[in-house]
């Protein structure tokens, strides 16, 4: 599982890296809200642990962001503040837990798997799709090009998981901003193309063999070169 903790608490963020062994877990930190919310916009996580009192942006509106940017990682929000209005307001900003930090170590793993359980399905193993060499593990939000691992930012992952369940099909722009990320055309008209060609620049161009194929008028197609 990869997890990202934006912490200030240098105490409690020595006591969530101890509880969360690295054999078990990959584990990005940030120090201040600002910082957490950049890295959360530009790689993948299965989870994002988060102090509601973070420096730099407070935490619960940078869950309110991250859900206005169309992003679903789940959050587990970490708070002192035990009161009810405090916690609804995390919950109605898109949070999926809130934990008070005097949580036992114990309680707190369990959440965390729990989450973790919810985003990938239950106890199966990773969904992994797959068209030629290329292959995108949904649970752990990892892209390969043969053996190469592509970093992807979080539309870009979206993009490359909603052309691969439809390879071998032409899809237009319309259906990528509603199906991949959830928009309508209005203000978006040159957001496809922007991110065909960041995909174009991690997964085609260093292999001779090409897999996404434009269609003038058309749309997009995910397949081996044609």
């Amino acid at each position: 599982m990869t997890i990202l903790l934006i912490q200030d608490d240098p105490a409690y963020l020595e006591f969530l890296t101890r509880i969360l062994p690295n054999h078990q877990h990959t584990i990005q930190q940030a120090r201040n809200g600002l910082l957490g919310f950049a890295q959360a916009l530009h790689a993948h996580f299965d989870l994002i642990l988060l102090d509601t009192q973070t420096a730099g942006m407070d935490g619960i509106e940078l869950v309110r962001r991250l859900r206005q940017e169309n992003d679903s990682t789940p959050v587990l929000l970490l708070s002192t503040q035990n009161d009810t209005a405090t916690k609804v307001r995390g919950l109605n900003a898109g949070a999926d837990d809130y934990v008070i930090k005097s949580v036992d170590a114990s309680e707190l793993q369990a959440r965390i798997f729990a989450l973790y359980r919810r985003r990938t399905g239950g106890f199966s193993g990773p969904r992994i799709l797959r068209v030629d060499n290329l292959e995108l593990n949904i649970a752990e939000k990892a892209a390969y090009r043969g053996n190469k691992r592509i970093r992807l930012t979080v539309r870009e992952f979206q993009l490359l998981e909603y052309l691969i369940e439809n390879a071998g099909r032409v899809v237009t722009k319309t259906q990528i901003l509603e199906k991949a990320w959830n928009m309508t055309e209005r203000h978006n008209s040159n957001k496809v193309e922007v991110y065909i060609n960041y995909l174009r620049n991690k997964v085609d161009r260093e292999f001779d063999h090409k897999l996404i194929h434009t269609f003038i008028g058309l749309g997009y197609l995910l397949k081996p070169d044609i």
